[in-house]
């Protein structure tokens, strides 16, 4: 048994013949560069990606990045109406948070952010900053998984 194949034929007449070996390294070679392409497919997407803003401190830290503003820390002060008294559920109305940054020079700057609701349609002021009622992202809404959320429910059926 012959352990080359038969490719093709030169205008010669003679055969040109790829060896098992040769075959291989074109397969490696074609799976490698496949890979590679999968690689930074994949890191290009993560990449291009919006951030994931969970929170007030991501949301004021996205706003700053946009202006070109760096920081060192963001803090929040007092929020008003507070979040003690929430018997009826959720506070509906609007919101005002002071906010605290330090720079990345040290100073310390202060300002408000205020949403119309508890966590969306936010703005953020900072006059020292410039800013005025400068937008902010809404904050992501936490991904549900449908096979995780039927599981949940038959779980549910199960111990009730």
């Amino acid at each position: 048994m012959s352990l080359t194949l038969r490719a093709m034929t030169h205008r010669s007449g003679t055969s040109m013949e790829l060896s098992r070996k040769r075959i291989l390294r074109i397969a490696v070679f074609v799976a490698a560069v496949c890979a590679v392409g999968c690689t930074a497919t994949f890191w290009a997407f993560t990449a291009l990606r919006p951030p994931t803003i969970r929170t007030y401190g991501d949301q004021v830290a996205y706003a700053l990045r946009a202006e070109g503003i760096r920081y060192q820390r963001i803090t929040f002060g007092e929020m008003w109406p507070d979040n003690v008294n929430r018997q009826y559920g959720e506070q509906a109305g609007p919101i005002s948070i002071a906010v605290y940054v330090t720079l990345e020079n040290g100073r310390n700057v202060n300002g408000w952010m205020e949403c119309r609701w508890i966590d969306e349609d936010c703005t953020l002021s900072i006059a020292d900053l410039g800013l005025r009622r400068t937008p902010l992202p809404a904050l992501s809404k936490p991904q549900v998984w449908p096979w995780l959320e039927w599981a949940e429910r038959a779980l549910a059926t199960v111990w009730n």
